[in-house]
């Protein structure tokens, strides 16, 4: 409030003349009340911007935290004992298909999709490690990509940073949909599952020949073997 120095009258801030006796306000005349009120008010105006920037910055420290602790629950481990041999070939004889020829099943193991992936697509993309795990009518896939490692002397171990992405598939026709995936410890969900798609898409791309299996019509997973069949229309 703004008392008036003429007849007392207390007045609303906002006020320049007095509702009483028509005297011009003075602001030195506030009450303590209507000083403090000015203050908050004036203290909200110059820092609302840190109510929504500081819990904006939490949110994104959270994210890239979650992003950036790797999932690794299928990477690590010994090498697979079996060359991607029988695979890259495989893929590559596809080139000869002809036109109205369906063959398969082409069968092919856990370990021998692990060897192609260990030794063709992981060095194709320059990943740290890719591994599929098959199961009925399921593909658990996963990758990691190690970036930098910090050294922490007294606990005398290597802190990773990296990004690992990790997919359930489930066959449908020919492909391979993705039905739960995650980038890092961060579940995708809904129209954030296509991040996903691109990112597997990308690295499956690096391989060479991989165009050829755009013929696979049909996918059948089991419980560590999976076999397929192609066509060319």
């Amino acid at each position: 409030m703004i008392i008036c120095s003429k007849c007392g009258k207390d007045n609303e801030l906002g006020r320049v003349f007095c509702t009483s006796c028509g005297t011009k306000l003075d602001l030195t005349h506030m009450s303590k009340q209507a000083i403090a009120k000015s203050n908050e008010e004036s203290w909200l105006s110059s820092h609302w911007k840190n109510f929504i920037l500081v819990p904006l910055i939490l949110i994104v420290l959270v994210v890239v935290g979650l992003v950036l602790w790797p999932n690794t629950e299928l990477i690590g481990g010994k090498p697979v004992s079996v060359s991607g041999g029988k695979v890259e070939r495989m893929i590559a004889s596809l080139t000869n298909l002809k036109a109205g020829q369906r063959i398969g099943p082409y069968i092919v193991t856990e370990q021998e999709l692990n060897g192609y992936l260990e030794t063709v697509v992981v060095k194709k993309a320059n990943l740290t490690a890719m591994k599929v795990k098959l199961s009925k009518e399921l593909v658990t896939a996963s990758m990691v990509k190690v970036f930098a490692e910090i050294d922490s002397a007294k606990a005398k171990i290597k802190v990773p940073i990296a990004v690992s992405c990790d997919a359930k598939c489930v066959p449908v026709g020919g492909k391979l949909k993705i039905a739960k995936a995650s980038i890092g410890h961060m579940k995708l969900f809904g129209p954030l599952l296509k991040v996903a798609e691109v990112v597997f898409g990308k690295v499956l791309a690096s391989a060479p020949n991989i165009v050829n299996l755009n013929a696979v019509d049909e996918i059948k997973v089991d419980d560590g073997k999976v076999s397929v069949f192609v066509s060319k229309k």
